[in-house]
């Protein structure tokens, strides 16, 4: 998947808020809302959006249910590049986490993947809602080319984007900070924007809730209508 040319800047700063707090036993009530193969089919509502993405078997489900404290809220899937659909999740009606299709190992037949890569990309240039995109790689390998073009181009349009180093318990304790600032630099981040992840010993959940909450929050006050500025076709 290549990246979508930048549509519109924005002035927001990417990140640079401190976490909010994540209250007690947060978050409650999670609801899957849809699956949308289209940007046609996507939900008109106005909550904050928080869109994850990365390669095929990268482990976005994983984090999903890890951070919703729930098993099989979202699906992990063993065959990688077959998911085609966009999953929304309504979080307590604080934040919709919207789980995007992987890059990096598209199956199929060319027509479909090609139309898929449009919708994604649609997606993430032009979602009014869309408060924070959560770029993710696995820290056996690092991130790399497709990681870094991604972003660059949220960089360039003023896409919040934080990066998240999933799989951490794969490699060595001792290896996890200093990978985690390795690919700070990198990505040219500053390493509060890297955050290491486990779904099997929960490690940077916290963390990434609370960069969660407060990317929402900003959001929220600094765009309440941002329901109304959704193509006709999308409402």
């Amino acid at each position: 998947m290549s990246a979508p040319a930048p549509k519109r800047a924005r002035t927001r700063p990417p990140l640079g808020l401190p976490p909010e707090p994540v209250p007690d036993g947060f978050p409650g009530r999670v609801t899957f809302i849809k699956s949308a193969t289209s940007l046609r089919d996507t939900p008109s509502s106005t909550l904050p959006e928080v869109a994850l993405c990365g390669r095929s078997n990268v482990g976005k489900s994983s984090i999903i249910n890890t951070l919703c404290n729930r098993r099989q809220l979202a699906r992990v899937s063993t065959t990688p590049g077959r998911t085609r659909l966009i999953n929304f999740f309504d979080v307590q009606a604080r934040v919709m986490f919207v789980d995007l299709p992987g890059f990096g190992f598209a199956t199929g037949d060319q027509r479909e993947v090609a139309a898929w890569g449009e919708t994604i990309q649609g997606y993430l240039a032009d979602r009014p809602q869309l408060c924070l995109t959560l770029l993710l790689f696995d820290a056996r390998r690092g991130p790399e080319r497709e990681e870094e073009e991604l972003l660059l181009w949220f960089r360039q349009a003023g896409r919040p984007c934080l990066a998240v180093m999933t799989k951490a318990d794969k490699i060595g304790r001792s290896e996890v900070e200093a990978s985690r600032k390795k690919a700070a630099a990198q990505l040219a981040l500053p390493p509060s924007d890297v955050i290491a992840f486990s779904s099997l010993t929960r490690l940077g959940r916290e963390p990434l809730w609370g960069a969660i909450l407060a990317a929402a929050r900003v959001f929220s006050e600094e765009r309440p209508g941002a329901a109304d500025e959704l193509p006709e076709d999308t409402a």
